[in-house]
């Protein structure tokens, strides 16, 4: 699979810096020009509005629309969307070997070597173009300002959305809010638009950057208990607003039930037959999002979690989102980054929870279906649930199937 070959080639290094890619996208004949884009970041729920935005632009345009999100949960064309479907496996794969033979001959003459996410992007920036999407909608991979996703000028970006900001990736990003917000607002483009969800301090700074580059800055309140499913919502809807304004659209008083019918697979997921919800979140903001809305939407169900984390704040993931006495089965995403499942059991027993220790998910869940339960969540990590929706479900033929060749 060219994912593999292309990880084990390049690794997981990351590497700061717009340079590299746009000077292989200038070589490429600049790909990222021929077609407008949405740019959307945020600590949590970036995928979400990804997602309900290109669906929006699909059900009330006849705009032919690109989305490119990340990670996959099962299949590597999840990344690659034209008009809603994954762009097919095997096409995708020859694309993509084709597209790194060029980007090969762009390092061997620039004597620079893109990183894996950066060789991603420019295949997708590079596919959409063959393909002559109108609009693409850009999940940015991390932060903002430095992402190579963010190479897209002012006069093609239709609008750049900034769901929300919490402390993540300090390594990179900064170690305080102000700073990361700083980050997030880098995808903010001169003269333009903006919407965002932020609050607090990370608002300040960006309304501050939005003044500066002269941006017209939609920022929509939520009411205290509004959840989390709900604030994408309404966020995505406040961006469509500004988009529709560019664009020609349908227009249609349905949009909001619209968004409510869409189902984002590992997002608040109910496998309703197999008594399993699947949710992506994988930092302590998040686990505060699904710790209301269970409970809102699982009161007085009794819940066995399975719990995989990447090396993240996993402490403050726990103190966010399980409740003393609860039972954990804990497991190990697969990834090279996954955070020890006895690290995690440790800490459950001392957070007064029974915990398990499984050597796989399959194991985990066949432990957790021996406990009196109405309701399994499985979360922590979006490689975890990528995991549980191709052993639960048909997850990964229906991908197979419901692929869009190109035209």
């Amino acid at each position: 699979m060219f994912s593999d070959y292309v990880d084990i080639r390049r690794g997981a290094e990351i590497k700061t810096g717009l340079e590299r890619i746009k000077a292989c996208l200038n070589y490429l004949g600049n790909p990222q020009k021929k077609y407008k884009s949405v740019l959307i970041t945020g600590t949590n729920g970036k995928g979400s509005v990804t997602f309900y935005l290109s669906n929006l632009a699909c059900k009330f345009t006849d705009y032919k629309i690109g989305r490119y999100i990340s990670p996959h949960l099962i299949l590597w064309n999840e990344r690659f969307v034209i008009n809603e479907m994954p762009v097919d496996g095997q096409i995708l794969e020859d694309f993509s070997y084709d597209t790194l033979k060029k980007i090969e001959s762009f390092e061997n003459q620039s004597n620079v070597k893109l990183t894996t996410f950066e060789v991603y992007t420019v295949i997708a920036f590079y596919l959409f173009a063959k393909e002559k999407v109108d609009i693409a909608f850009w999940e940015i991979g991390m932060g903002g300002r430095l992402d190579a996703t963010n190479v897209v000028d002012s006069e093609e970006v239709l609008c750049s959305v900034i769901t929300n900001v919490s402390m993540e990736h300090t390594d990179y990003l900064g170690d305080g809010i102000e700073q990361i917000a700083h980050e997030k607002a880098g995808i903010i483009k001169e003269n333009n638009h903006a919407v965002t969800g932020a609050s607090g301090a990370a608002l300040d700074v960006i309304r501050k950057e939005a003044k500066n580059l002269n941006v017209n800055l939609i920022s929509p309140g939520f009411a205290d208990d509004i959840l989390y499913s709900e604030k994408n919502i309404k966020i995505a809807l406040a961006a469509w607003e500004v988009i529709s304004q560019k664009i020609k659209t349908r227009e249609s008083s349905d949009k909001k039930e619209f968004l409510k019918s869409l189902q984002f697979p590992g997002r608040f997921q109910l496998l309703k037959e197999h008594k399993i919800l699947l949710d992506g979140a994988h930092n302590p903001a998040g686990a505060v999002e699904l710790r209301k809305m269970l409970d809102n939407y699982c009161t007085d169900k009794k819940i066995v979690y399975i719990l995989g984390i990447l090396d993240k704040d996993f402490k403050g993931f726990i103190n966010n989102l399980i409740s003393k006495n609860s039972l954990v089965v804990c497991v190990e995403p697969k990834s090279k980054r996954a955070t020890s499942k006895e690290l995690l059991s440790d800490y459950l027993t001392e957070h007064d929870c029974k915990s398990f220790v499984c050597k796989d998910l399959k194991e985990a869940i066949d432990t957790a279906r021996k406990f009196e339960h109405d309701l399994i969540v499985i979360t922590g990590s979006l490689y975890l649930v990528g995991e549980a929706l191709e052993l639960v479900t048909k997850w990964s033929q229906w991908l197979t199937c419901k692929s869009a060749r190109f035209s």
